[in-house]
Formats: C-alpha cells, sequence, structure tokens
C-alpha cells in the first residue's frame, strides 16, 4: 500500500467520529436513531455549533449566495445544510460511503433539494461532474502531508470557475508552536483527539498549496486566544 493511500484510508476511518466535544459520537451509531431522534440530537450539536461559529454561517452564506459550491470532507453537513439555503447549489464530497449515508439522510430531514453528493473513491484524480464558483473546506486539507493536500487542490482547480470564492479553515503556527512544536503525526494528538496527521498552515505555505492563480481576500484568525484556527479565503483570479 503506498504512502498517499494509506493517509486517505485512515483519515476515512477517523472522521467518521465527531472531532469536538465531551461526546465524541461515531456516525454509525447516529444512524441507528430513528429520524425524530436523530433531528433532535443533531439540532444539540446544532447549538453548540452556531454559538462558536455564527459568524462564519452570516460571512459565508453571503459569500457563497447564488454560487454552485463544492464542499471536502462535510463532516456532519451542518455547514452545508446552512450555505445550501442561500447557495445554487451545493455538493458534498467524501472518502467515506458511510459519510455520504449520513448526509443524505440528514439533509432530507432539512428538506435540502439542492444538494449534490459526490463519492472520492481518489482524491487526487476525482473526475467532478460540473464546475463550481465556490468552494469550502473547513479543517480538511491539513490532514494529509502538504504535497498530498497539494496533489489534491491541484485537481479541485480544474472543476473551480474564474471567480470561484474558496474558503479553507486551517490550523495556524502559532497553535502548532503552543503545543511544544511537535512532528505533524503527531499534532493532531492535541487538535483533534487523535488523526494520522495534523499540520499548520501559515500565509506563505497556504500560498504555495492554492498557487499564483488565487488572490487572498481575507485571513481570519480565531477561537481560543486566537490561535486555534485560522480561515484563509481567496478568489481564482487566472
Amino acid at each position: 500500500m503506498n504512502t498517499e493511500h494509506t493517509y486517505f484510508v485512515q483519515n476515512k476511518s477517523r472522521w467518521t467520529k465527531l472531532p469536538g466535544g465531551r461526546d465524541r459520537v461515531r456516525i454509525e451509531a447516529l444512524l441507528k436513531y430513528p429520524d425524530w431522534l436523530l433531528k433532535l440530537r443533531y439540532r444539540w450539536f446544532a447549538r453548540f455549533w452556531e454559538k462558536e461559529r455564527g459568524w462564519e454561517y452570516e460571512k459565508y452564506s453571503a459569500a457563497f449566495r447564488g454560487r454552485d459550491v463544492l464542499e471536502i470532507g462535510s463532516g456532519l453537513g451542518y455547514d452545508g445544510i446552512k450555505y445550501a439555503a442561500e447557495a445554487n447549489s451545493y455538493t458534498y464530497a467524501e472518502l467515506n460511503p458511510i459519510q455520504l449515508d449520513f448526509l443524505k439522510r440528514i439533509t432530507a430531514l432539512y428538506s435540502r433539494t439542492n444538494i449534490g453528493f459526490e463519492f472520492m473513491q481518489e482524491p487526487t484524480a476525482h473526475a467532478f461532474p460540473k464546475q463550481y464558483s465556490g468552494f469550502y473546506a473547513h479543517g480538511v486539507l491539513h490532514h494529509v502531508p502538504f504535497a498530498l493536500a497539494k496533489q489534491e487542490f491541484e485537481n479541485i482547480d480544474k472543476y473551480l470557475a474564474l471567480g470561484a470564492y474558496c474558503v479553507f479553515l486551517m490550523y495556524p503556527k502559532e497553535r502548532w508552536v503552543a503545543a511544544g512544536r511537535p512532528d505533524f503525526s503527531a499534532f493532531g494528538n492535541s487538535t483533534d483527539g487523535g488523526c494520522p496527521w495534523t499540520e499548520y498552515y501559515d500565509l506563505e505555505k497556504m500560498q504555495a498549496l492554492v498557487g499564483s492563480k488565487y488572490k487572498l481576500v481575507d485571513v481570519s484568525k480565531w477561537g481560543h486566544q486566537s490561535i486555534e484556527f485560522v480561515n484563509y479565503e481567496f478568489v481564482k483570479e487566472a
């Protein structure tokens, strides 16, 4: 098994578990709930997300309004449910079929009819069905080594239209320094309850990831002591 495949397989296993909160529930457990209980439990999570990240929902709902948005690494899908309300269309792209099973079920419970789903068996070479004018990767690409993340985004770039608005949540260098500068294979022990790879991104590394066709339009550091997360926003200009 090559290294590239190993990282994706490990992430596919790891990210069926909710990364935050005291109760790191697994998607397999949520899928066993009847609809009424699943939606009730989901709304409980949503209260936490809204409290911590309401500013993101306001900002990016406006940024994605009327756009065809592609999201990779969708988690439990709440961001997409929010943004799809304003977007022309919204597509979840995932590594794991069980993740897509959950996303299809929960979005149906919220009556979102403009959401599509893509199973990325090979993330660095996946053929998407159309062009997108928005892109969203919230805590995703920093969980594989930089070289692999760059390959994945170079493939995604083929499907992003001129003027596409792109949002990336990463971990800032300050968080890595505060954690004692661990090896990236161990950094996730202090960020996500353990994951195979976690890498910090500063502005130089972020620009190298997306390439010269993308213009930086905003940087927002937030969370605990403003070193927990950093959002980079770009527009595709060439």
